[in-house]
């Protein structure tokens, strides 16, 4: 029971004494440390604590802990940071067996939490320097300093870019040599060469680069990285928000080596931090170059910007949650008049030129305060506002979505808008910066592009893959309710090939457009038309068995006979149609055969004479009922 009780766990367990003797260990322990079978441990404790020792970057706190165990009561923590890119946190306790002083040792993976927490403090770390405006350096070289505190066997340096795309720059190198620092400082890329060469190879193809011992091949080009002990090299290009390449981040290492998981998400977080702290420096470069031309660059951007101050809605809500509101969605879905007060508070402190186009509007109504959330949100959009407003009071930084808004003219338009806190502000909520792009004629075009390929351009029904479509969904309802029932209807116009050679295809195809017309005045909201070949039409009727079919049927094909199409030269034309009708079940392999027996139904109609419905059940003779034309 013991036993089965430590191998559930899901910390990994060992048991030694103080002078190494190892008495057992869990089946985790074994999985977390890879411990193979062939491993006779429990004859030889220092050949686990050698494999132990082997997996990780430095092994002096697992060491240690060995050489220096508590006594008592107390125990000892460490942290453990493997070659693979793992985290494992480490408990040592003293123990009493029987007459003998033990230990008890405990691993877990903390990989994951260990990550996050780093990535989220690293975060907070370069976004805070940013608002405060820190120099470039500074910040870069924090980065490196925090992927090197994650993994102690890394030595990493951030090479950038120079204006002219052509030269790297040292941005960020606190723990490499400076001879080695300087040899690629300011030197053209084709002209770099060995290990300098990988970080311009990775910049000129903007793709990772991983080299796993520098000294394997061409070690006549590598004895750069010999003077500086470095014996592998990785290289992850570095990028700003849109994409473009601005340099790469180098992780080396002092033994051959090739990077694991957590080390390849570690790396690509630092370089996207990096590309935030890049193009932030060039962001405030410009700034600095003056007022006046910020102001420029602010009013003349093609995307829409819209400065407003949130402060006094987050004011509001701070109150309602002191006076013991918790659930506040809840509490703006009840009460939408609340959450039309609070938009009512947001102030539009500045709008760009492409914001005011937008909205129609000038500088005067900028200045005279038309200006308001209305023309972010509108009364209908109210609630993607309380969503908005949740997820930033609740922290977030950016929030997209999409909306409706109206502009000063009263016309009503769809946007999608990315509302972002700027750094600094997310306590206040006094400085979110909002982008707005009109996507009315794109929700527009979309639908009609939905329209074109689901309609039939002549007849305006469903095309044949629509129609398809709605009979497989059809035949997925009545295989979950087999209770339930549909039927098929397929149809044919009667010589409609003499109709063509007699009048014409511009009178064939408006006796086509005849038909349609007929069909839709006839069904229910549920039912479905589709022209499904040249003069072959197909219905379906979700619901209807088939005797209400055959009665939908016949009055339809009477319509159709009745009726008289005018064409040029007062000609009174008429058609009659063939129908062959069938149930559709759930027991069908597909709802391909419910269309076959149709169609066998509806030849029998047109071999029978036309103008005439004929219904198939797949019976002996396939024919339940004939009704013929009077």
């Amino acid at each position: 029971m013991l036993r089965s009780i430590l191998d559930s766990t899901i910390d990994g367990i060992l048991v030694d004494n103080i002078n190494g003797r190892i008495f057992t260990s869990n089946r985790r322990f074994r999985d977390l440390w890879q411990v193979p079978d062939a491993l006779d441990w429990q004859a030889d404790g220092a050949a686990l604590v050698r494999h132990v020792e082997s997996q990780l970057e430095q092994a002096a706190p697992f060491l240690g802990a060995r050489a220096h165990a508590p006594h008592g009561h107390r125990e000892r923590r460490d942290v453990l940071h493997l070659r693979d890119g793992r985290v494992v946190e480490q408990y040592v306790r003293s123990m009493q067996l029987g007459n003998e002083q033990a230990r008890l040792w405990t691993f877990r993976d903390i990989s994951e939490r260990s990550q996050m927490e780093r990535r989220e403090h690293t975060r907070r770390q370069v976004l805070e320097m940013l608002a405060t405006g820190a120099p470039l350096e500074r910040v870069l070289e924090s980065v490196v300093l925090s992927v090197q505190a994650d993994h102690p066997a890394m030595l990493c340096s951030i090479l950038l870019l120079d204006e002219s795309r052509h030269r790297l720059v040292l941005g960020a190198a606190p723990s490499l040599p400076a001879f080695f620092n300087l040899s690629s400082h300011g030197h053209d890329l084709d002209t770099l060469q060995g290990v300098h060469g990988i970080a311009a190879q990775a910049v000129r193809d903007g793709q990772r680069v991983i080299v796993g011992d520098l000294h394997a091949n061409v070690q006549e080009t590598m004895e750069l990285a010999c003077r500086a002990q470095l014996q592998s090299c990785w290289a992850e290009p570095v990028r700003g928000g849109s994409g473009k390449l601005l340099g790469v981040l180098m992780a080396y290492h002092r033994q051959p080596t090739l990077p694991g998981a957590a080390h390849l998400a570690r790396l690509s977080e630092a370089a996207h931090l990096a590309g935030m702290a890049i193009e932030q420096a060039q962001v405030a470069l410009a700034l600095r170059a003056g007022e006046a031309r910020f102001r420029s660059l602010y009013d003349h951007a093609p995307v829409a910007l819209w400065e407003q101050d949130w402060s006094a809605v987050r004011a509001a809500l701070d109150a309602l949650e002191q006076a013991g509101m918790r659930d506040l969605g809840a509490h703006f879905q009840a009460n939408p008049d609340a959450l039309r007060k609070l938009a009512g508070l947001v102030r539009i402190i500045d709008a760009n030129g492409a914001a005011l186009a937008q909205v129609r509007a000038n500088e005067d109504d900028q200045r005279r305060g038309a200006l308001s959330l209305a023309q972010n949100f509108d009364d209908s959009a109210l609630p993607r506002f309380g969503d908005a407003l949740l997820a930033l009071a609740g922290g977030a930084h950016l929030y997209e979505c999409e909306s409706s808004f109206v502009r000063l003219d009263g016309a009503a338009r769809q946007n999608e808008l990315s509302l972002l806190v700027m750094p600094g502000h997310a306590d206040s909520l006094d400085f979110v910066m909002v982008s707005s792009l009109d996507i009315t004629e794109r929700k527009r075009m979309n639908a009609e592009l939905l329209q074109l390929a689901t309609t039939d351009f002549l007849t305006g029904l469903p095309n044949r893959r629509h129609f398809m479509a709605s009979l497989e969904n059809e035949h997925a309802r009545l295989q979950r309710e087999l209770a339930s029932c549909a039927s098929v209807l397929m149809l044919d116009i009667d010589h409609f090939k003499r109709v063509n050679d007699e009048y014409g295809h511009a009178v064939g195809d408006a006796v086509l457009r005849h038909l349609g017309a007929l069909m839709c005045q006839a069904l229910r909201k549920v039912d479905v038309p589709g022209r499904v070949g040249g003069e072959e039409f197909a219905i379906l009727l979700p619901g209807t068995d088939l005797s209400a079919a055959a009665v939908f049927a016949e009055r339809l094909r009477r319509r159709v006979a009745e009726s008289s199409l005018t064409i040029d030269g007062g000609i009174v034309l008429t058609v009659t149609v063939s129908i062959g009708m069938a149930a559709m079940v759930g027991t069908d392999a597909d709802c391909d055969a419910v269309l076959a027996r149709a169609d066998e139904a509806l030849y029998r109609a047109k071999r029978g004479g036309r103008n005439r419905i004929e219904q198939n059940d797949g019976g002996g003779d396939g024919v339940l009922s004939k009704f013929m034309a009077q």
